[in-house]
């Protein structure tokens, strides 16, 4: 069966008429079933949808992949529209992410995690199901979250905080998750942000999950954090895996996509909003 994954949010912008915005959202339409994987900051979901003809009538999924307002921004609207709809998440979802200015540490950090509540959504007729290990979620989709994670192939974002007692410590995305798509030929590999390292990732696929070639990968990497010196791997780690098709997003970084379309060519490509892919 065919499978349209199309970005609804996002950075950039692939075409006129769309609007780009710091964050992530995509569709996946597989037959008359369709999935949200996150939601983006809530401005240009509802814009894109319209400017690409798409809607969320029959919406049978929402997945987060973390709590950042970024991915979360747009869920209150997606609820209003559907009304009734299952979430899928980690259970520490609704964490008290917080972020400070690097260029200003004098500031106060500001809370970045999800706008609305629990309690909010769940007025409004979401239904939660959270997770805190990898599984499947529906037929040949599986949520991948708690995963192992080597500590050097983590990002090194330290303006991401979160309240411990009385003090303020690092910020490790404990909820954040990723989707991998079965198709007809190999698996497709979602990333909302990779918190956890797409090594990292691509090491539990492999290990847990016995996959070892991907047909795409496709979102978020964080790779702005990684150093010149990291790439290479990075590069190495995704041939491994025969990737036939590399579409980065947000929070990858200028630098790195650069370094990924020079050596990938062909295989690479932006995934901004208003792109769509099928498998």
């Amino acid at each position: 069966m065919k499978t349209v994954i199309t970005i609804l949010s996002e950075n950039s912008i692939s075409k006129q008429g769309i609007i780009g915005e710091h964050g992530f959202s995509l569709l996946i339409e597989k037959g008359e079933e369709k999935i949200l994987f996150d939601t983006g900051p809530g401005m240009s979901l509802p814009h894109n949808l319209k400017a690409l003809g798409k809607d969320l009538n029959g919406l049978n999924k929402v997945i987060i992949s973390h709590g950042h307002h970024d991915h979360t921004g747009g869920l209150k609207w997606v609820i209003q529209q559907v009304r009734e709809v299952e979430v899928v998440a980690h259970p520490a979802v609704f964490s008290r992410h917080m972020a400070f200015d690097r260029e200003d540490p004098g500031k106060p950090p500001r809370y970045v995690g999800c706008p609305h509540t629990q309690e909010e959504l769940e007025g409004m007729g979401a239904t939660f199901n959270f997770i805190d290990h990898t599984e499947k979620i529906a037929p040949g989709l599986w949520f991948i979250t708690g995963i192992t994670r080597l500590p050097d192939q983590i990002p090194d974002d330290p303006k991401l905080i979160i309240p411990e007692g009385e003090k303020l410590v690092p910020d490790l995305i404990k909820d954040d998750a990723s989707l991998l798509l079965e198709s007809e030929n190999s698996p497709v590999l979602i990333l909302g942000c990779a918190h956890s390292g797409v090594l990292n990732i691509l090491d539990h696929v492999r290990d847990k999950m016995g996959i070892e070639r991907l047909q795409a990968i496709l979102g978020g990497t964080h790779l702005k954090f990684c150093s010149n010196t990291d790439i290479p791997r990075i590069i190495d780690k995704f041939e491994d895996f025969s990737i036939d098709l590399i579409g980065v997003s947000h929070c990858t970084g200028w630098q790195a996509a650069i370094e990924l379309a020079k050596h990938f060519g062909s295989r690479f490509v932006m995934a901004s909003a208003g792109s769509s892919f099928h498998f």
